[in-house]
């Protein structure tokens, strides 16, 4: 269909599981703790670290302001874009730009016929959590229920063959 829009709208709430005010006191929480780090540091593991210092970015937030120096309006600036950064999207790129995913648990450390870690027993790996780079076009969907049904076939004689009665 021919979109009539040029442009669309899309938000990302990066903390759909808490309310604003939560978010907002969990943010307090890790400032109060670190006064005299930089915010990008007080606040290291509360999401994706590049993800982080685009949104510290977005508040205009200084890379040397310590958290002991925020203000109420920085640290609500904060909670805001975390909770609805909106953005504007307005067409596609080429399919050559189309790869998303990449990284992941290493082939080499998962055992090929059944999908079981070599490191833990009893673990079964499958889909995007693994290094593999499949072309768009169906070959991750491909990959992700191929390994799946291995992996869930093997776990469950796994579980079958080490339970104890």
């Amino acid at each position: 269909k021919n979109q009539k829009r040029q442009e669309i709208q899309m938000q990302i709430d990066a903390f759909p599981e808490l309310t604003q005010n939560e978010l907002e006191l969990k943010i307090r929480s890790l400032l109060e703790d670190t006064p005299d780090k930089y915010i990008k540091n007080s606040l290291h593991g509360l999401i994706e670290e590049r993800y982080l210092l685009f949104i510290i970015e977005q508040a205009d937030i200084p890379d040397d302001l310590t958290a002991h120096h925020i203000s109420n309006a920085q640290i609500n600036n904060i909670v805001a874009l975390l909770k609805g950064f909106t953005f504007y999207v307005n067409g596609t790129l080429s399919i050559e730009k189309a790869f998303v995913t990449g990284g992941g648990v290493s082939l080499k450390e998962i055992q090929p016929k059944t999908m079981m870690s070599k490191i833990i027993p009893g673990l079964f790996l499958c889909g995007e959590v693994l290094d593999i780079h499949g072309y768009t076009g169906g070959y991750n969907i491909t990959s992700a229920l191929v390994t799946g049904h291995v992996a869930g076939t093997n776990a469950s004689e796994f579980v079958s063959t080490t339970q104890t009665l």
